[in-house]
């Protein structure tokens, strides 16, 4: 097998493990199978071994001596670790947006479009792809602000709070993320910093309240 070959085979087998474990296939906790996978993609161990390094090393899967890799699981203090990152990155990232804005200098057409395909997904009981285009909302609005040091720094939150959204989910909340990205969007466009960077607080704050903590480890198949 050619490196570009493997590269690719590397790839797909991280993005195959993304979605499986956000469509709930692979569950948090879960441990999984070097062989199990290196047959089903018909590649080498190490290979996939390379994979679950990449995805190790973006916080998704854990590694422990003789026990394998595992899906993550994350824990209440875990998750409101994250959110209190985030909330100091991104009420950085809203100032700079409502500023570009004020000097024209921001196209929000794209962020309204995303809005409007997470309703969608929301509507249609679509849960995983919901959680995961909710919060990719937010590196979207990153990516909006040119800085790549506060891109790069947000980047590997993302996936995790993703991933907390999948386990804590409570399905009895009246939560809706595209609701609060809308004022979101509409706050930037009012040019009021001030105001945009409570109501992001609020949101982020809001989206760690909408989490069920309650929820135990046992119930998740392994």
């Amino acid at each position: 097998m050619d490196i570009n070959n493997a590269l690719s085979l590397e790839e797909n087998l991280v993005s195959f493990i993304f979605d499986s474990i956000f469509t709930k296939r692979l569950h948090p906790g879960i441990k999984l199978s070097e062989s199990v996978l290196a047959k089903e993609f018909n590649s080498s161990r190490e290979v996939v071994r390379k994979a679950f390094s990449q995805l190790q090393s973006m916080g998704i899967l854990t590694y422990k001596k003789n026990q394998g890799f595992h899906v993550v699981w994350l824990s209440e203090e875990d998750t409101k670790n994250i959110y209190a990152t985030r909330k100091i990155l991104e009420i950085g990232i809203i100032k700079i947006l409502t500023q570009k804005f004020a000097n024209d200098e921001l196209d929000l057409s794209v962020l309204n479009e995303k809005v409007q395909t997470e309703k969608y997904l929301k509507i249609s009981l679509r849960n995983g792809e919901y959680v995961k285009t909710s919060c990719d909302f937010h590196l979207n609005l990153a990516l909006l602000s040119d800085n790549e040091f506060l891109i790069n720094a947000l980047k590997p939150l993302i996936p995790l709070s993703t991933l907390a959204g999948l386990i804590y989910d409570d399905n009895k909340t009246s939560f809706c993320s595209y609701d609060e990205h809308n004022t979101i969007i509409r706050a930037i466009e009012s040019g009021d910093i001030e105001k945009s960077k409570k109501i992001m607080n609020k949101h982020l704050t809001n989206c760690v309240k909408a989490l069920n903590f309650g929820i135990k480890k046992s119930i998740f198949k392994k």
